[in-house]
């Protein structure tokens, strides 16, 4: 069995989900093999990595030339066959390691492994699915479809494209996934919630600055068609303004108009339609148990007749938009709990946020 990953996580500053992001990688099976790099020079990142010394194989605290060198130099100092690299605001799921082992383990010659990811915002309120993944495919020289946090490689691979630019700033996984593509390498989707990701205003795939505008360029201006470079450049300027800019109720209306999909993960539509039923799987890595989810909607919230959890019916208090759902079991730490929400023949609601309490 695959027992080598090595995880990179490269800090630049000291974030409050670093303790989740090191109780994620601590309950895999396999367990990988941590590198942490620490430029922040904060107490709080050197107390939590004494915390977590047994999961940590490698660490430095002091400057670095930035995010990607950081990276780089994690995968150089630790052994492993399996790379991928975390932030300090990223978790993986609890059975992450698992499903990319078994993939990897049962096709020898397989090189790139890559899932689903769930967003959460500064609340740590789930707003839904990285919308972008999808399995890969030419899709991906247009568009970053690929969930970073979800994604992983072998060595091998890594090695034979010439590793990760450290040059770049923003775009250096999407760069890294498109020399892949380009290389032949064998690529596997799993169907699944690998990792937790934090989407907000003030991280770096929130801004549209020009270093980032002209890093998103150099990989779209690779593309032969010039149609598919413009669609490209308006396709991630909209999402800018939907995703940073505008307000959430506004952005879905205008989604709806300009950017409508009928594509749907675990029966989530990107603007947050539910038709019929809705599934997504819950975690969380905090001191205490879990014992309520609150289900916000934009609207519709009287449109769901029944919530499951773990295949057994939930008892549910409807609140307005809101949806209080107490779960038939306390949700333990580091333990994931299957959520479904079925709506009424015909009808439609419209996701907002859930939040475990």
């Amino acid at each position: 069995m695959t027992d080598r990953f090595v995880i990179s996580i490269p800090i630049g500053a000291y974030h409050p989900l670093l303790q989740d992001c090191l109780r994620s990688l601590a309950v895999q099976s396999p367990r990988p093999r941590v590198a942490l790099m620490d430029a922040s020079g904060d107490a709080r990142v050197k107390a939590l990595a004494d915390a977590f010394d047994d999961l940590i194989v490698y660490r430095r605290h002091g400057p670095d030339k930035g995010q990607s060198d950081a990276i780089v130099e994690g995968w150089s100092k630790v052994d492993g066959e399996i790379l991928g690299w975390l932030n300090a605001d990223d978790a993986l799921y609890p059975d992450a390691l698992r499903f990319a082992a078994a993939r990897f383990d049962a096709a020898p010659g397989l090189e790139v492994v890559c899932g689903h990811s769930v967003i959460i915002n500064d609340e740590e309120a789930v707003t839904g699915y990285h919308w972008a993944v999808e399995p890969p495919s030419e899709a991906l020289l247009r568009g970053d479809t690929i969930s970073q946090p979800s994604c992983f490689f072998r060595r091998s691979v890594y090695d034979r494209v010439g590793g990760l630019n450290a040059d770049l700033h923003y775009t250096m996984d999407w760069d890294l996934w498109v020399r892949f593509w380009r290389a032949g390498a064998s690529f596997d989707f799993i169907d699944e919630v690998l990792s937790r990701v934090l989407w907000t205003a003030d991280a770096k795939t929130g801004g549209f600055n020009k270093r980032r505008r002209e890093e998103l360029g150099r990989i779209l201006d690779d593309n032969p068609s010039l149609a598919a470079k413009v669609k490209s450049r308006i396709g991630f300027g909209l999402n800018y303004l939907f995703e940073y800019v505008l307000p959430r109720r506004v952005a879905v209306a205008l989604r709806r108009r300009v950017a409508a999909s009928g594509a749907t993960i675990n029966g989530l539509g990107q603007n947050g339609e539910i038709r019929g039923g809705f599934a997504l799987p819950l975690v969380h890595y905090r001191d205490a148990e879990v014992r309520r989810v609150t289900v916000a909607f934009l609207a519709g919230a009287h449109c769901v007749h029944r919530a499951t959890v773990d295949g057994e019916k939930a008892p549910v208090a409807r609140v307005g938009e809101r949806l209080l759902i107490d779960l038939p079991r306390p949700l333990a730490p580091g333990n994931t709990s299957d959520l479904r929400l079925e709506t009424a023949p015909g009808a439609t609601a419209t996701f907002y946020s859930l939040t475990l309490e």
